[in-house]
């Protein structure tokens, strides 16, 4: 017997390395059981199957004549535990009349378990690429399991009618007071450009957060979200109290369009960002920290003088330019005040979409760029879905029922609620 100890106590490299071996014998063991007693499951269920067609066992003779069986047809199936040889029964000469025997447990052309299906989705879904699926799953699933990157784009396909389903879903059953908008840029197509998609996400007099709409545009142009908004309204979308997105003219000549009482909210950071891409690097630290004081204010009337301060100080050192980006829309970008100080954090910026949208690109880079731009629609829309469940309310999110929506007052809202 080989010695398993040395001087000092320490273990012998050979018989750790034994000792390896061993338990990956061992676990070899119990896949090839686990793959041999779903086999055997597998094999008996569907003799019994065949046997209840017919009404008789294998030798049995019956007077109800309903059939016979033909042999079998081997099949491959994939399972979690791996790759399965069966030998499906077949059945013959059934009378005139007579529904044909079909398999209830092992559909035709059928290849893998609905779960290994499900799990192959959720991999997708998760960030593992088409062209990854091989070589990561390979081990697992056995030398004969369908992986290859046409199985999985064809799974994917099933993203289609999740979409489609959420693009005719009724928006009236909800009541939205904030919605957030926001153009994101995914690479798609066969050109070189991004292709832009659309999100909308709003939140409802309960403080939820709920996905209202994604879809693919020409840039972030007046007509492309006027025609999402358009869409959304036919299928019951409210008149929010608020809006609030970054800079983009095309999106707010929408809302003016299609949502004309409600109030708008500009993004502060990207206007933070707009006046500072317009100084020196030198100047950028002391002027960020002065603009966030603008919109971290108590008050509008103090975030109007600290404002206007800034503008003149930015005029006497020579950034007009800077000055004059301030200044426009100044008033879309202090909405928020106009509502409850528990929302404000949420209405100050667009981040309500690009938090979410963090993840989304962890996940599409994987892709590297996908060849049509609804295939990358599809996909962000499944990673949206995942995250939605996570989303958290907004903080005091009792107070957006008290709210009071275009055309109606509060009491109307919370009674509606």
């Amino acid at each position: 017997m080989a010695s398993t100890t040395r001087r000092g106590g320490g273990v012998k490299r050979q018989d750790v390395r034994a000792g390896d071996e061993a338990r990956e014998i061992v676990r070899d063991q119990i896949e090839e059981l686990a793959r041999a007693g779903a086999q055997d499951m597998l094999m008996a269920a569907l003799n019994d199957e065949v046997e209840t067609y017919l009404g008789r066992s294998r030798y049995e003779r019956d007077e109800t004549f309903r059939g016979y069986r033909n042999g079998t047809t081997p099949r491959r199936l994939t399972l979690g535990s791996g790759t399965v040889e069966l030998d499906q029964p077949r059945v013959r000469d059934v009378p005139r009349g007579q529904e044909p025997f079909e398999s209830k447990i092992l559909r035709k052309y059928q290849r893998r378990s609905d779960t290994i299906d499900e799990t192959f989705m959720k991999l997708f879904i998760e960030g593992l690429a088409t062209r990854d699926f091989e070589p990561a799953l390979r081990l697992l699933m056995g030398e004969k399991a369908p992986l290859s990157a046409s199985v999985i784009s064809r799974l994917t396909q099933r993203f289609r009618s999740a979409y489609e389903t959420f693009e005719q879903q009724d928006l009236s059953e909800i009541r939205f007071v904030y919605v957030w908008c926001d153009g994101i840029y995914l690479k798609a197509g066969l050109g070189t450009e991004k292709a832009c998609l659309m999100v909308l996400i709003g939140a409802d007099t309960e403080g939820k957060k709920h996905l209202i709409g994604l879809r693919e545009g020409y840039r972030e142009s007046s007509e492309s979200w006027g025609a999402l908004l358009k869409d959304c309204r036919r299928r019951g979308l409210n008149e929010p109290a608020c809006w609030v997105a970054d800079g983009a003219l095309g999106l707010w000549a929408a809302v003016n369009e299609h949502c004309p009482r409600s109030a708008q909210q500009r993004c502060t950071n990207h206007k933070t960002m707009n006046v500072i891409d317009k100084l020196p690097v030198s100047e950028r630290p002391e002027y960020t920290k002065r603009l966030r004081a603008v919109w971290q204010a108590d008050s509008e009337k103090a975030a109007r003088k600290l404002a206007a301060r800034l503008a003149t100080d930015l005029r006497t050192a020579g950034y007009d330019r800077a000055a004059d980006c301030l200044e426009v829309d100044l008033d879309r970008c202090l909405t928020f005040y106009q509502f409850p100080e528990a929302h404000w954090p949420h209405l100050r910026t667009s981040n309500v979409v690009e938090s979410p949208f963090a993840s989304v690109r962890l996940r599409t880079n994987a892709a590297k760029r996908f060849k049509k731009t609804k295939s990358g629609v599809y996909l962000v829309h499944q990673v949206m879905l995942r995250l939605e469940q996570s989303w958290r309310r907004l903080v005091s999110a009792h107070l957006c029922g008290t709210v009071p929506l275009p055309g109606s007052t509060a009491k109307q809202e919370t009674d509606a609620a």
